[in-house]
């Protein structure tokens, strides 16, 4: 017998984090309105194949043998090495004379990148390396996978507990290719291929429709309908009145998003062509066979729901539902965060 759940009204609860070689069209990342020229160029399997030649080779040690952390300032565009060094003398290694200064410093950092990169977010050393190590420094293990378009994963591991998901935005230069942007994860504890294919698809929903407000802005233009609140933090039906947050919800054509302090904690996707990462609506490609392949679950994440159908439900802390038409398509799309 089929276990059963009851799709309930959207729930705003509280967190931040997202491979095969294809997106339901190979390219899941032309399915979202973006600004971003980048992100909607079309991308060519042989162009796809040049970038993912070259990213694996930046890893290349100079002997030939191994994994080698690269030199930032010669896989970077100029732009984007510029805004990283900018970032990190302002949010990680501030040395200004005033509160007031910093202040100033912050606002000006905004209005110069905000259309063009994520700003106000944590920043991490590109590929997890921290202060005192040098390029040239030897990994244990580097893994590629393409997400979508330009658009990769570097799996780094860098010693025996240590692990960085990166993901990263590939732009040409000339007969090669440069990093145009990167954010990095540090993984806590080992990730099997389940939690990892999760996490990928996370991490590029947030490339396609902006991990905070700005960056939503910045990918999805204005929004037909935005509001903000401020109020005290609840989570699992307790009330913390000291934590004070503001939320944003941003209404797009066929989706809906909630931002608490600047961060996703809710998307609901309803429209075809509309995708979460690698998850698109009314599309014959991206069917329930798909999706079980894709993310490598079994018949225990499939629940009937209280319309007849079907929904796939995984994730933990950050939770995925997806509901199925009669045809096994995907009919709408939605992530939870917290408890």
């Amino acid at each position: 017998m089929k276990k059963r759940i009851f799709i309930t009204t959207i729930v705003l609860c509280s967190i931040l984090i997202t491979a095969l070689l294809t997106g339901c069209n190979k390219s899941s990342g032309k399915n979202s309105d973006s600004k971003s020229t980048r992100l909607n160029e079309t991308i060519g399997e042989q162009q796809i194949l040049w970038s993912h030649v070259w990213l694996k080779g930046i890893f290349d040690c100079q002997n030939g043998k191994g994994y080698c952390f690269p030199e930032e300032k010669r896989v970077l565009t100029e732009q984007y090495y510029q805004f990283f060094i900018e970032s990190l003398q302002i949010y990680e290694y501030p040395d200004f004379e005033t509160d007031a200064d910093q202040v100033a410093a912050e606002k000006a950092h905004k209005q110069k990148w905000r259309d063009i990169y994520p700003v106000g977010k944590e920043i991490w050393y590109p590929f997890g390396r921290g202060n005192g190590i040098e390029a040239g420094f030897k990994l244990k293990n580097v893994v590629v996978t393409h997400l979508a378009d330009l658009i990769y994963s570097v799996m780094i591991h860098f010693d025996e507990d240590d692990l960085f998901l990166n993901t990263l935005r590939l732009v040409d230069s000339g007969d090669d290719f440069l990093i145009d942007y990167i954010e990095t994860v540090y993984l806590e504890s080992a990730y099997d291929e389940r939690q990892m294919l999760f996490l990928q698809n996370f991490m590029l929903a947030n490339f396609q429709l902006g991990a905070n407000t700005l960056d939503a802005h910045r990918l999805m233009g204005e929004p037909l309908i935005e509001e903000t609140e401020e109020g005290p933090m609840e989570v699992s039906g307790f009330v913390d009145e000291d934590y004070i947050v503001k939320t944003t919800t941003m209404e797009y054509d066929g989706i809906r998003l909630v931002y608490e302090d600047n961060q996703m904690i809710h998307a609901f996707i309803d429209k075809p062509g509309k995708s979460f990462g690698w998850v698109i609506c009314g599309d014959k490609n991206c069917d329930k066979s798909f999706l079980m392949e894709k993310f490598k679950l079994t018949q225990d994440f499939v629940y009937a729901n209280d319309e007849g159908g079907e929904t796939i439900i995984m994730g933990g802390f950050i939770s995925l539902q997806i509901t199925l038409d009669e045809n096994e398509w995907v009919k709408t799309i939605e992530m939870n965060t917290g408890p």
